[in-house]
């Protein structure tokens, strides 16, 4: 799938606009960190977008939106605590605006969008950033009605992080007020 085949509008998202990411707290080993972005590896093709000689960086437009598609996904059954203290909700604001490729609403023609074959996305993705655009804008899969953005290093670059802040509070183990409310919408327990 490319770009003409699908033929996106391309949509500038303003400055100053808020996006949330669920990531690691402490970068491990092979981690990508770009510009408050902990991203996994490079080459690991493991998620929709994904390049294969570039990191991307998934968000979303709303904290909850970011733990539905990170943590509380519809095939998990349950979701364990020590994973979650690795974890932080991390809050970034555009600096620049964003050219992205929006696919929200193209979904019902072309259900490969949402579908696990990535293949296909990958190489929407790859034309994208090779048309000199900063990412795609689609819809989230989890969370009905809300919208995620998946950035490419040009896109990740526009940003900057505002906040970080734990899952879980390590002194207390107090779950981040967004977990609750995630858990809770999804119905995936977490496993002490």
């Amino acid at each position: 799938m490319n770009f003409i085949e699908l033929n996106p509008p391309v949509i500038e998202l303003p400055a100053t606009q808020s996006w949330h990411r669920v990531q690691r707290t402490k970068a491990i080993s092979g981690s990508v960190r770009l510009n408050g972005h902990v991203l996994p590896p490079t080459g690991l093709l493991t998620g929709r977008f994904d390049l294969p000689n570039e990191a991307t960086s998934y968000l979303a437009d709303s904290e909850e939106t970011a733990l539905y598609e990170a943590v509380f996904r519809r095939e998990i059954h349950s979701y364990p605590l020590n994973r979650l203290n690795e974890r932080s909700l991390a809050v970034f604001e555009t600096t620049q605006r964003l050219r992205v490729a929006g696919i929200r609403g193209l979904e019902e023609q072309h259900p490969v969008l949402q579908s696990a074959r990535y293949v296909m996305t990958r190489e929407f993705a790859l034309d994208c950033r090779d048309r000199g655009l900063d990412g795609i804008l689609y819809a989230s899969a989890q969370h009905a009605n809300h919208g995620c953005v998946c950035l490419f290093e040009s896109g990740i670059r526009k940003l900057k992080r505002t906040a970080a802040t734990p899952l879980v509070k390590s002194d207390t183990q107090q779950l981040h007020r967004a977990v609750v409310r995630a858990a809770q919408g999804s119905r995936v327990p977490i496993d002490p």
